[in-house]
Formats: C-alpha cells, structure tokens, sequence
C-alpha cells in the first residue's frame, strides 16, 4: 500500500494537474530560484496530504464523572459507579467524537464498571455500537493503596497538600500499602473478572492468567502493565490500519499519554485528563521501529511546556479550567465536571459529595438496564 512506502515515494507517487505543470514550467522559465521554492513546498504538501490520507486515530477518554470523583476521594480499584453527571459527560463526548467522524474499529477499555459503561454510552451515541470492545485489567486505575476511600483534600489536612501532590502525581513514590485484610481490598481480591475461566472449547472466559491484585502502585508500576498494553495491542492495531478507541482512568491515560507523547519521569507530573474529555492522536506511518508515529504538536499540557501531540475535542481553555480545578482538590474539597449544568461549553464545580449529604437516582441507560447513581452536590458554581 502507499503508506508503507517511503515519503520520497509518496511523493512522487501523487501526479501534478497539467495547469499546475504548465505554471511550474512558466515560472521556472521565469524565474528559477521561485520555481525551486515552489517544488519544494509541492513535495512537502504531496507528502503531508499523502501521509494524512493513510493517517489512523488513536483517541484517548478518561471515564465520566464517577461517585467517588464526585466524593473528591481516592479510587483505585475500587467498582464504583457513574453519576448522572459522569452519564451526560460520556453522551456529550459521544456526540463529539460523531462530530469529528472517525469510524472506530476496536475499543479497550478496563475491567472496571465506569469505564465500561462510559465506552458503552460512547459507542451508542456515536452510533457505532457493534464495535468489538476488549476489557483488559492492565488499564485498571492505579491502585492507592491504603489512600483507598480517603478523602483528598483530609488527607491534605493530615499530610500536607504537597505530599498528597506527589501521591497522585509523583513517578515513583508509593503510597501506604493496603492490608490484604482491609474490607475494600479483599472484595477485589475475591472478584471473579480477575480469575482465569476457562469455556467450552478450551477458550478463556476471563483474563489468560489470574490478575494479581497489587496492594498499592506507584506510577511506574501502572506505566509498567499500560506498556504492555501498547506493545501488545494498541501499536499493532494502529500499524494494521486500524482505528483504536482506549476508554480507561487518569493515571493509566497518563501512563499511555507519557508513551505517545514522549515524556520524561519527571514531565509526567503536568499530564491531568479531565473525564470524559476526548483525546485525538493522528498515527502516521513511519519507517522506524513501532512502524507508526504521531504529528505534530497541538499544544502543551497545561501551563508547562511538555508537548502535546494529540488534540483535544473540546475547547482549550475549557479542558485547561478543568486540569487547574483538577489539581486545587488537595486545597479545596470540590468535585469537578466537565460540562455545565446550562448545556454551555464550560465546566462546572460543587461541594465533594459526603455521606450526610447522599442523594441517588435510579437510571436507564440502553435495553432496560438499570441501577442507581448519585446526583451531582450542591452547590454547583
């Protein structure tokens, strides 16, 4: 095929209309170091328009908004469900990605139910639900550890909010280990999505191994298992041709982040993606070693100079509003949501949820499934 041809190639390979070759003529005639200038920039355009042409996205969506974000605390691993907000984050997100027209033909997602649901509501509303969807747990979130359930801007008060920072932030600082006793900790361990079953046939209804549960990762630890994950999956679909779709959780979307754009340990502090805030990388074909590389540089992460090369779907400022709010949790006990309750393109803040102020609902989403959610805190501001 023509993108696996060499860019000298490509270019040559895209013919020049008569009219335009007429005008080359005449203007070499003319004046020949303009008609240098000029078949230089015709080759660079042939090449760009040639490579676009074979170009494949790698988009990239943290969950909707989910009970314990709304509880501004520690999730992990932890099964929790999404808010009625998390429901209208991942249906407007749906509505973006139908918007910039990119047929998928895989999606990965975590084990875990608000990721799963959140790529479920994706693909409905992008009307694209016949998408085969593989669950993988090495995109789960980064486990907390004994942070697990805690209250972030509590434990801000108890340890400093400049530590709680590099617990959520930090490339290779741990948090406390959880017991294997602990409540929460135990119920995933005795979760069946982490045990092996085998089917009929001698297929694998499960994972191919069982999943060992850590009992708290620090970020090197979650780059580790999403290495994986791009190695073994995401970067052969996409040199296939394929468009690939990973709907997971703010650390694992960093750790594959840190990948693509080619952070260092120590940049990898600025990456922060909102939720349900859609992330498009343009994989171009490439001679090197993975086969693939990304375009250029749509910006940079928040108020640093890392480099982005993937572009985000909705407005700037509007995902820069919603990284800043992201990183003020340790100083002000807020939950963050990436749309506003007037349906206007801005964010929207509230008091983090507690459990004096519980409030639920009960909601269908697709066949008559149901289950409840928590409503969004008030107040909203």
């Amino acid at each position: 095929s023509s993108s696996a041809r060499p860019r000298s190639q490509l270019a040559r390979s895209r013919p020049r209309s008569s009219r335009g070759m007429l005008l080359l003529l005449a203007v070499s005639a003319l004046h020949p170091p303009l008609a240098a200038t000029v078949q230089r920039r015709c080759r660079r355009r042939a090449v760009y328009l040639a490579e676009s042409a074979g170009a494949k996205k790698l988009t990239l969506i943290r969950h909707g908004q989910s009970e314990w974000n709304l509880a501004n605390r520690f999730t992990g691993w932890v099964d929790v469900d999404l808010t009625t907000r998390g429901i209208q984050e991942a249906r407007e997100a749906a509505r973006a990605l139908k918007a910039d027209g990119t047929e998928y033909d895989l999606v990965l997602t975590s084990c875990l139910r608000r990721a799963v649901r959140t790529s479920c509501l994706l693909l409905s509303g992008a009307g694209r639900p016949a998408v085969p969807m593989v669950k993988d747990a090495r995109l789960n979130e980064q486990h907390a550890g004994a942070l697990t359930g805690r209250n972030k801007r509590s434990l801000a008060k108890e340890h400093g909010h400049e530590q709680v920072m590099r617990w959520r932030r930090g490339f290779a600082v741990p948090p406390p280990p959880i017991s294997t006793k602990a409540p929460l900790q135990s119920a995933i361990c005795r979760d069946e999505r982490y045990r092996r079953r085998p089917c009929a046939g001698g297929a694998s209804g499960g994972p191919s191994q069982d999943v060992v549960v850590p009992r708290g990762e620090t970020f090197r630890d979650c780059l580790e298992r999403v290495s994986e994950v791009w190695s073994d999956t995401v970067e052969p679909a996409l040199r296939d041709g394929k468009n690939v779709l990973v709907v997971s959780h703010g650390n694992a979307l960093r750790a594959l982040i840190k990948l693509v754009d080619g952070v260092s340990d120590e940049d990898a502090y600025h990456l922060d993606m909102p939720t349900a805030c859609p992330l498009v990388y343009e994989a171009l074909p490439s001679s090197g070693p993975s086969g693939v590389r990304f375009g250029d540089a749509h910006g940079t992460w928040g108020t640093s100079s890392v480099l982005r090369h993937g572009r985000f779907l909705y407005d700037e400022g509007r995902v820069q509003q919603a990284q800043e709010m992201m990183r003020s949790q340790v100083l002000r006990d807020i939950a963050v949501s990436t749309i506003s309750s007037t349906g206007s393109s801005g964010i929207a803040t509230c008091d983090a949820w507690s459990e004096e102020g519980v409030s639920s609902v009960r909601v269908s989403v697709g066949d008559g499934e149901s289950f409840n959610v928590r409503t969004m805190g008030k107040p909203e501001r």
